[in-house]
């Protein structure tokens, strides 16, 4: 399984949009099953678990968890950035995950990510903050991180993509991850 990660709870942003395109590409490239998860659903009350009680994980995040995320053997987490680096729901969220099944929930599964930004560096600084992140919880990083940059110029008003080279370099860079994710990793 392949678990994409949309990474803010800005509704309806560009993020999303470009999440959905990258779930769709890799729904035609890949046999097995695609899960999504958005920033945008999860619990309010994640604000206000204790993060080192399990028992205190809002039902909907174990959720989350136990169907989306322990079962995906890769994730692809596609991240805006925020004030130079990705947003803050994102930390929470898996520091959240980690008070319980850490290791079946990150150790060594394979994540590519994805940075978009109306700016010109594509994200660059919030994906090497967040792969510092995913590496700590033992996950193994796709090498070739894809900043998108000029994210505004590039979508219309109906969040559809238009751009054919972006176009063009999101696919190739999912199936370069489907590559990736057929290469065994010896742990």
């Amino acid at each position: 399984m392949i678990t994409i990660i949309q990474a803010t709870n800005r509704p309806d942003s560009n993020t999303e949009y470009i999440s959905r395109l990258v779930q769709d590409m890799v729904t035609a490239a890949y046999s097995g099953h695609v899960g999504y998860v958005s920033m945008t659903e999860l619990p309010p009350e994640i604000l206000f678990c204790d993060p080192y009680e399990e028992s205190s994980m809002p039902k909907k995040l174990i959720a989350i968890q136990d169907q989306l995320m322990i079962p995906a053997s890769h994730f692809i987490w596609i991240i805006p950035e925020y004030n130079g680096s990705f947003p803050g729901v994102v930390k929470l969220f898996i520091d959240a995950l980690s008070v319980r099944s850490y290791e079946e929930t990150f150790q060594f599964k394979k994540s590519a990510i994805i940075g978009i930004t109306s700016g010109r560096s594509g994200n660059i600084r919030g994906m090497d903050h967040l792969a510092s992140i995913l590496m700590h919880m033992k996950c193994i990083i796709y090498p070739r991180m894809l900043p998108i940059s000029r994210i505004l110029e590039q979508i219309d008003d109906r969040g559809q993509l238009t751009s054919d080279q972006t176009m063009k370099t999101l696919d190739a860079h999912v199936r370069g991850f489907l590559e990736f994710y057929t290469t065994p990793i010896l742990h």
